[in-house]
């Protein structure tokens, strides 16, 4: 029997070792509530005021009153330590449209959920795990309010998520000119 080729070989352990990269912490390090959920943390310590809540995308001529915004903005300070809501694996962190962003990607039950950070810098690199409650990021001096704030969203597979909904019930604080 032919013994397989290099390329074979090294074709197979490269799939292995992208396949292996794909296996994301499970939630067995979370907190879990009488049905076996994750009982997720707020990415900011104590409790914050929201600036802006979560509003999805209105269906045009939906007469919707808010703006479309892909998830909440937390009053924060400059250089806060942000903490991982849930485990979770640092798979981006850079710029985009000039706003630092960190995404922590979570293994859920097969089912794939990232959330994101900005304005946020992290010094970890891409794959780094995160164990919930561990600080992995900062938030940035950048403005993305007319306050510091820190925008946390949640994406399940391609759809957006409010990500509050984890947390409880929250104080919106009124909106100033």
């Amino acid at each position: 029997m032919r013994s397989p080729s290099k390329w074979a070989v090294i074709a197979a352990l490269a799939t292995t070792a992208f396949l292996s990269g794909l296996a994301l912490p499970t939630t067995a390090t979370n907190a879990t509530n009488s049905i076996g959920a994750p009982v997720w943390m707020s990415p900011l310590p104590g409790e914050r005021p929201l600036l802006t809540g979560f509003h999805p995308q209105a269906k045009r001529g939906s007469g919707a009153p808010h703006a479309t915004h892909m998830g909440v903005d937390f009053l924060a300070t400059f250089g806060e330590e942000i903490r991982a809501p849930i485990d979770g694996v640092i798979s981006f962190a850079g710029t985009v449209n000039e706003m630092p962003i960190v995404v922590l990607t979570h293994h859920d039950q097969l089912v794939l959920r990232r959330t994101t950070y900005l304005p946020a810098t992290t010094d970890f690199a891409i794959g780094y795990p995160v164990m919930q409650g561990v600080n992995f990021a900062r938030v940035a001096p950048r403005f993305h309010c007319a306050r510091p704030c820190l925008h946390w969203g949640e994406r399940i597979g391609a759809r957006y998520a409010n990500p509050m909904k984890h947390l409880g019930q929250a104080v919106l604080l009124p909106r100033f000119s």
